[in-house]
């Protein structure tokens, strides 16, 4: 028996359009389903229904993934209503429809990954599989021994009812008033480290992520981006 999907998630899942763009396609009648336009974005559709967008099968698209080294100072969307940059704004020549698997704040900066596949991105997200991230923070002052120790055991009350869960983290340097530390986590809270840090009476001066999952940072330089195989085998990670 073939699993049912609404219309929307079937193009998404071809890596042929983002759902934004296929809700758009439905509601404007370019999309016919076993011959039938079809605007409603909540049809249901299986893989073996006739989909066509403008009349022409919609076309699965070569699985592709990129890592951006996301500068300080833009948003992970792909327009702002305020003006400002977005991660969009650096990926001249990617090819293709692509989509970032998770969002960085406006200040953070480093890994930030791409791509069509639906699969990577859930594998990557989903909070079952418990993916690493890991980042170099640096903080005002210098972080006590008992407070890395909290990091690591989890339970640090971040506000909005949410909690930290256990987490690594070693220090990496000091300079002048401030202290940089490596620390990785398992989930992807919204602000997290920064909360976490605030939580502990500590300010964020910088934030970059290096590594997601099988994915490294690496040498890219800021604002500029690299295509990467996707890795076949999604278990080991």
């Amino acid at each position: 028996m073939q699993a049912s999907h609404n219309i929307i998630r079937m193009l998404s899942k071809l890596g042929f359009c983002s759902r934004k763009q296929a809700v758009e396609y439905v509601r404007d009648g370019r999309v016919t389903l076993n011959g039938r336009v079809t605007t409603s974005p909540g049809q249901p559709a299986t893989p073996k229904d006739k989909i066509l967008v403008d009349g022409k099968p919609p076309a699965r698209q070569e699985k592709i993934c990129i890592l951006l080294n996301k500068p300080a100072g833009c948003v992970t969307t792909r327009s702002d209503e305020l003006g400002r940059k977005t991660v969009y704004d650096y990926l001249d020549g990617a090819p293709g429809w692509i989509f970032p698997v998770g969002r960085l704040d406006l200040e953070s900066e480093g890994l930030l990954v791409f791509t069509n596949d639906t699969a990577l991105g859930n594998r990557l997200t989903d909070p079952r599989y418990r993916i690493p991230r890991t980042y170099k923070a640096t903080i005002d002052g210098i972080l006590l021994q008992r407070d890395m120790e909290r990091i690591i055991h989890g339970g640090i009350d971040i506000g909005r009812g949410e909690f930290t869960g256990p987490a690594k983290i070693s220090p990496l340097s000091r300079q002048g008033g401030a202290q940089t530390l490596e620390i990785t986590i398992t989930e992807g809270k919204n602000r997290e480290i920064r909360r976490m840090f605030e939580a502990l009476g500590r300010r964020t001066l910088r934030l970059e992520r290096t590594c997601f999952g099988p994915f490294k940072l690496g040498n890219i330089p800021s604002g500029s981006w690299r295509a990467v195989p996707i890795p076949k085998d999604f278990s080991i990670f």
